[in-house]
């Protein structure tokens, strides 16, 4: 199994989102995101989820990451241990 990055976006969305994708092949990642849309709420916005789905194209993807590890984000430390309260 491999990592991939999956950009999608849903018509009238003024956002893209980027999913983090585990899937044996490319074409396999991009179906995984297609489906979870509106898994993780349902409920929001004035969409029912299937309608969501068909309103909703993959942009773009990639595989990404290398041995199944991906870097999401870089913050400095001194801003994490002012958030965290790490000594």
């Amino acid at each position: 199994m491999e990592v991939y990055k999956v950009y999608i976006h849903t018509e009238d969305d003024p956002h893209v989102s980027e999913m983090v994708v585990a899937a044996n092949s490319k074409k396999e990642a991009e179906s995984r995101a297609l489906e979870h849309v509106k898994k993780a709420n349902p409920h929001k916005g004035y969409r029912a989820p299937e309608e969501s789905k068909d309103l909703t194209r993959v942009l773009f993807s990639k595989k990404a990451g290398t041995s199944g590890c991906l870097v999401i984000h870089r913050v400095p430390f001194e801003v994490f241990k002012r958030v965290k309260t790490i000594s």
